[in-house]
Order: structure tokens, then C-alpha cells, then sequence
């Protein structure tokens, strides 16, 4: 499997193809959908670096004002989503655990929601073989 892949990087090189067309950089591929929300995606990088470079998105359907907080490593971003966003992406990163974690304020009640991605096990760099999601959703209250 892995021999085939290279393969297929080398006569894309060859070829004269960019790296990022066979590598799933461009790409958008689901991982779960959360309430009120929207959708989180991730998108692979497995030739540009010398390791595997995963990155998340959150694309935006919600309604209302969101904060979304991203952490990767030591890396922390925070963002907010107003409607009419469509799509946040985060940057590359090689750490193998990244999380977001979403707070959307309403009249009614905080909706809070937290995703884990985790990378540490198998090779992720193709999108059928996603990583290990659990999201957590915290109802209004």
C-alpha cells in the first residue's frame, strides 16, 4: 500500500504535477458535524513536509455569533465565526492530538462543543483513513 502511494507521488513529480494535488492539501474531507454549528473537516499534507501535516476546518451554518478555540501542541488560536462565515481552516501542523473547542451564546442557553482528532495511530494520509474523532456536545442549560 504504502510502495503504490509512492509510487503514484513519484510519477505525479514525473510528471511535473504539483505535490499538493496528490497529497490532499487542497482537499476538504469530513470528520463530524456539530449541532448548530457546522461541519468539521481535516485535510492531510503527507509530501511538502518531511512528517505528516494534518490541518482542521469548522465551515460554518450556524446562526448565531460562534467562538472557536483550536489548540495543536503549544499552539493556540482563537477565532470567532459570524454569519455569514462559510469555512475557518487552521494551519498545518504536525502534532498528532488537536482539538477545537466551540461556545455559541444565545438567549436560550451556551452550546458548547469540543472536538479531539487524534493522529497517533495508523498513517493518515489519505481520505479513507480518517484519525480518531470523539466530539462532546454540551447541551443548552
Amino acid at each position: 500500500m504504502r510502495k503504490a502511494w509512492l509510487v503514484l507521488v513519484g510519477l505525479s513529480l514525473a510528471l511535473g504535477l504539483p505535490a499538493a494535488a496528490t497529497s490532499g492539501r487542497q482537499n476538504a474531507y469530513v470528520l463530524t458535524a456539530v449541532a448548530n454549528v457546522g461541519t468539521v473537516y481535516w485535510r492531510y499534507d503527507c509530501i511538502r513536509h518531511r512528517a505528516p501535516a494534518w490541518s482542521l476546518g469548522v465551515g460554518f451554518t450556524g446562526a448565531a455569533t460562534t467562538r472557536v478555540t483550536y489548540r495543536a501542541g503549544g499552539l493556540v488560536r482563537r477565532r470567532t465565526l459570524n454569519p455569514p462565515a462559510h469555512r475557518l481552516w487552521f494551519p498545518f501542523r504536525r502534532d498528532r492530538v488537536q482539538t477545537l473547542a466551540l461556545v455559541q451564546m444565545i438567549e436560550p442557553g451556551t452550546l458548547r462543543a469540543r472536538v479531539t482528532v487524534d493522529w497517533r495511530h495508523g498513517i493518515h494520509c489519505e481520505p479513507y483513513l480518517p484519525p480518531r474523532v470523539s466530539m462532546q456536545l454540551y447541551p443548552r442549560g
